[in-house]
This record gives C-alpha cells, structure tokens and sequence, in this order.
C-alpha cells in the first residue's frame, strides 16, 4: 500500500490525499468542498468514512480531492475570494491523477457546503469539465440533500450504494 499525499509547503493547502494498494486497480475519487487536517497519519472521520464506502463498492483505492483546496476546518473559514494560483495548482494535481489512475469513478461528496461561498460552483465546474469531460470518467452520488446537491459522506452509512449522477 502507498499513500498520495501532496500539500503545499505550509500545509495550507492540501490536493490529494488517498491509499493505493493496486495502482492497476479501481480508484475512488472523492471530491469534497475543502480539507481539514487529516493527512496519512491522522486521518479524520470523513476519510474514514470514504475509506470504508469505497472498499463496500468494489474500489481498491480511494482518492481524496477537493473543489477548493484551502485547508479550514470550519468552512466559514475558507477565502472569501478564490485564490486563483490555489485553484490552478489544484486542477494541475487533479490532471496528474486522472492521467495515473485510469480505471476510476469520481463520488461527489460535498453537500450543501458548495453554497459557502460563490466561488465554489465555478471551481467545480471546472473540475468536472476535466474529470467527466476531459477524462470520461462516470460521475457518482450517494444520494442527494434536499437542495439537490450530493451529500456529504459523513454522516451516511459506511455500507452506502453509489448512484450513477448525471451532470
């Protein structure tokens, strides 16, 4: 097993953070809003969450990433205008694992957190222009908030289906 992690020097900002265990295998690629702390040596309740999800649907690997990855854990906390080099930087690690990892499905998993601020919408959509666009890769859900965006896997059972999604 190995694990991805790439931050930025200071630890502000975190890209990736996943485990291989066959870098041939299917991979889970989970996109959340933004990271907290977790890294490979504390990883926190959400990854937890993740790790367990991907393993019951079949994925040998799982991959976090995020729609802005500014490290708070608080999510009031996050920049009130998007970080432009940030952003790029983040779709620049996104473009590399989709390039090294090819048999993956992308969960998303933000809730309604992608309401927090008015810059998210657009960096996921950018996102998704790469990933499902760019790369084909399938689109997946749990199931949806009542404001019809894809819940956050926290708070949802570790044995939790994924939907095929449709942009």
């Amino acid at each position: 097993m190995q694990w991805i992690y790439e931050k930025n020097e200071d630890n502000s900002a975190r890209f990736v953070l996943g485990q291989i265990f066959n870098p041939n295998g299917k991979t889970l690629l989970c996109v959340g809003i933004n990271p907290s702390t977790a890294c490979p040596e504390c990883i926190d309740n959400t990854i937890k969450k993740i790790i367990n999800i991907s393993k019951y649907n079949g994925y040998e690997n799982w991959i976090m990433l995020n729609v802005y990855p500014q490290r708070a854990t608080n999510p009031d906390d996050m920049h009130i205008e998007r970080n432009g080099l940030l952003v790029q930087t983040n779709l620049l690690h996104i473009r590399q694992i989709s390039q090294k990892y090819y048999d993956c499905d992308v969960l998303l998993a933000y809730g309604n957190l992608i309401t927090k601020r008015k810059y998210l919408k657009p960096c996921l959509a950018e996102i998704l222009s790469l990933l499902n666009g760019e790369y084909g890769r399938s689109i997946k859900v749990i199931k949806l908030t009542k404001d019809g965006n894809p819940v956050h896997p926290l708070y949802q059972s570790k044995t939790a289906a994924l939907i095929d999604y449709k942009i």
